[in-house]
């Protein structure tokens, strides 16, 4: 297997580096301790079409790469943690449409996402199921050719920022026993009764919304349901699967941030005439 990037990858990897360095690296601090999202770095990725990496041209993005996605996550997270998380849930909100969806729920949902012009958002977790994603109690009834919704979720990334929403709800009978049937729904955050509640009080990545979210009688058209009736559990396993690379590589670039920084300020800071870099005990911490 041949692990060496091909010359787009490297391009793009350039591309993120040198636009982060410029533009988000300043703006990271400042983000951090606001604890607001930074909308200016959303459309500055849109701009230089970041947030469509994630897609194939037919959908209007420029890779549809997973390698090329968590290359480009991995260069932002060097620089902005918070601002990596804009194209990782973007790609994340938007893969259960990918797998699971239409052509026609690709060709409605898809080129809008690519362009930046919204935003996406995956919504699995609920107050008392998480791990556990079978003990979720969102439930979803069929009336006609339209499914009402009624629940909650929590700690959903993006949740208040996001025009496009994924969320998992179950459609069996049954609400008090461990769900037998989860399926997968389109909804959009005009739709009325979706309602966003609390954002979470965070240590770190402040400036991503980790949002609760609201379904009272939300009339959801039966053609945004992605997949058949009682898939989603599937999906929503298939679909993390698929992140968990993402996962891995802000964690890296976050690690391989913090260490040019120590290097940088192990070099410019002096004591006892100079560089504390030349220290033994700052080398071995380093190496």
């Amino acid at each position: 297997m041949d692990f060496q990037l091909n010359d787009e990858q490297r391009q793009i990897q350039e591309m993120v580096h040198d636009l982060c360095l410029e533009r988000v690296e300043p703006r990271a601090p400042e983000i951090d301790e606001s604890g607001e999202f930074p909308w200016d770095i959303k459309d500055l990725f849109a701009k230089h079409d970041i947030l469509a990496i994630p897609f194939t041209p037919e959908y209007g993005g420029v890779s549809g790469s997973a390698l090329t996605l968590i290359i480009a996550v991995e260069e932002i997270s060097k620089f902005c943690v918070t601002s990596s998380l804009i194209l990782s849930v973007q790609s994340l909100g938007s893969l259960p449409i990918w797998l699971s969806g239409t052509e026609s729920q690709k060709r409605k949902y898809l080129p809008p996402l690519a362009r930046g012009e919204q935003l996406a958002a995956y919504a699995l977790t609920e107050p008392g199921s998480g791990s556990d994603a079978g003990g979720m109690r969102t439930r979803a009834i069929k009336h006609g050719d339209t499914y009402v919704l009624n629940g909650s979720k929590t700690f959903i990334t993006g949740g208040s920022v996001a025009d496009t929403l994924v969320v998992f709800a179950r459609t069996d009978q049954d609400g008090d026993t461990p769900a037998k049937n989860i399926s997968a729904f389109i909804v959009e955050k005009t739709m009325p009764g979706f309602k966003v509640g609390k954002l979470e009080r965070k240590l770190g990545i402040r400036g991503s919304p980790t949002a609760q979210l609201f379904f009272e009688d939300v009339a959801v058209p039966a053609a945004n349901r992605l997949g058949d009736e009682g898939q989603g559990f599937k999906l929503a396993m298939r679909v993390l699967d698929h992140s968990r690379p993402g996962i891995a590589a802000q964690a890296l670039g976050l690690a391989e941030g913090a260490f040019d920084l120590a290097r940088r300020y192990a070099r410019d800071r002096r004591q006892f005439g100079k560089p504390i870099a030349e220290f033994q005990g700052i080398q071995f911490m380093l190496a």
